[in-house]
């Protein structure tokens, strides 16, 4: 005889499961200070990039400007301004990066928790069955 029980759990599971393999698994293999320090490390790549595409759109925003404030050969004052908003940038944008991978990670572990509860359940109920059974 088929239990109801049984197939609607097996049935919430074989839901859960694409989402537990694609997401949470990858974020959970990990320790959680390593995941937080990779997506770190990752978002300082594509925080340099994106600060250094958005200096060269306003750089040819500003090309007229410019051509005058080169002739007057204030570098220095350029350089420093420069590398003040990426210091800023890059502060807020890796703060950021680092609370967002440890909400996902969190919230991963939550799943993976959740997952296994039902997983437990469901051998249990089973094991139980072939108590009865035998």
């Amino acid at each position: 005889m088929i239990d109801q029980n049984r197939v609607r759990q097996m049935s919430r599971l074989a839901m859960m499961e694409p989402e537990i393999k694609k997401d949470v698994m990858g974020i959970c293999s990990r320790r959680k200070a390593d995941y937080v320090v990779l997506q770190i490390l990752k978002g300082f790549f594509a925080g340099t990039v994106c600060y250094a595409a958005l200096l060269l759109l306003w750089l040819g925003f500003l090309w007229d400007g410019l051509n005058a404030f080169f002739a007057d050969a204030h570098y220095e004052a350029f350089i420093g301004r420069v590398l003040l908003g990426y210091g800023i940038f890059m502060l807020a944008y890796l703060v950021i990066c680092g609370l967002t991978a440890a909400m996902r990670y969190k919230k991963g572990g939550k799943q993976k928790h959740i997952y296994l509860k039902y997983l437990k359940h469901l051998i249990q109920t089973d094991s139980s069955d072939e108590e009865e059974d035998e």
